[in-house]
């Protein structure tokens, strides 16, 4: 219970940024099933946004519960992901520019919070927290 207590802003807001990037996996998910909106569905994209839902999940639930491991993992899988994302801009920007734009906007706005997650889960007061919840535990 005192890990709640002491748990500073910048993890609690990492954790809301990250449940708020894998709920609109979760939406685009569901309206993709319904063909609106021209975003790409069938069971590879499906399969690829459910592990997505579920990776950003399993990362928020542990980060909360002051698991160092789980923001490492997603800084490993952030870095990666956005290496993997700027390659590909470099070499075809058309695959972007020919994305519906609800998902051109949806892929901004998922870097932009899961850019924010990363830089508070490693501020000052959020490496203080980790340290203190393995002393803890």
């Amino acid at each position: 219970m005192s890990s709640q207590v002491n748990k500073p802003q910048s993890i609690q807001r990492a954790v809301t940024c990250l449940w708020i990037s894998a709920g609109l996996v979760a939406l685009l998910t569901v309206v993709s099933w319904t063909g609106a909106l021209g975003i790409p569905s069938g069971v590879g994209p499906t399969l690829t946004n459910l592990l997505t839902f579920l990776l950003l999940a399993l990362v928020a639930i542990k980060v909360s519960a002051g698991r160092n491991w789980a923001r490492w993992l997603f800084a490993i899988v952030y870095v990666l992901g956005s290496l993997m994302f700027v390659v590909s801009l470099l070499l075809a920007p058309q695959v972007f520019r020919s994305f519906p734009a609800v998902l051109q906007g949806s892929t901004v706005v998922q870097f932009a919070l899961q850019t924010l997650a990363l830089v508070l889960l490693f501020i000052g007061t959020s490496g203080q927290w980790f340290k203190s919840q393995r002393v803890v535990k």
